[in-house]
């Protein structure tokens, strides 16, 4: 209100009507094509990164890979999969009992038992989307773990 992006119209003391002013509505649209901007950009990027690491696996002869993540940074990594013939052998979430291109995915805890040629990690700090190694909570490093970002 005080900046001038929204108006109120008090009806009575316990309704008060909001409106979008015009600069309100500017304002809206500016962060509207700043987030979509970033989305793109981060996508982009993504797509890029995944693409060249399922490559670089595929060309070392690492053929079986899991992920850990079954979320949209993992859609994205699973059409670099795709790409270069790899296999998705299994899929580690903390939302185990669910599907993940008809893989099922497992609780994190299981991923001990992985036999996979490589581990993706597919999750991303969302503080810092773009920053490397993340790794969610009680999942140790292990050797065969790469990283989109």
């Amino acid at each position: 209100v005080h900046k001038g992006l929204l108006h109120v119209n008090v009806v009575h003391s316990r309704r008060w009507d909001y409106f979008l002013t015009p600069k309100g509505i500017a304002e809206k649209t500016r962060l509207t094509m700043e987030f979509l901007d970033f989305s793109m950009h981060f996508y982009r990027e993504a797509r890029k990164a995944s693409s060249q690491l399922c490559k670089d696996l595929a060309t070392a002869g690492q053929k079986r890979v899991a992920f850990i993540g079954a979320g949209d940074l993992a859609e994205i990594v699973y059409l670099g999969v795709q790409e270069w013939g790899l296999e998705l052998t299994a899929v580690y979430d903390a939302k185990a009992g669910s599907e993940f291109m008809k893989t099922p995915v497992r609780p994190l805890a299981e991923i001990s038992g992985d036999t996979s040629d490589a581990i993706i990690v597919c999750l991303y700090d969302t503080a810092h989307p773009m920053g490397s190694e993340y790794l969610p909570a009680g999942v140790t490093v292990r050797e065969n773990m790469h990283w989109v970002f």
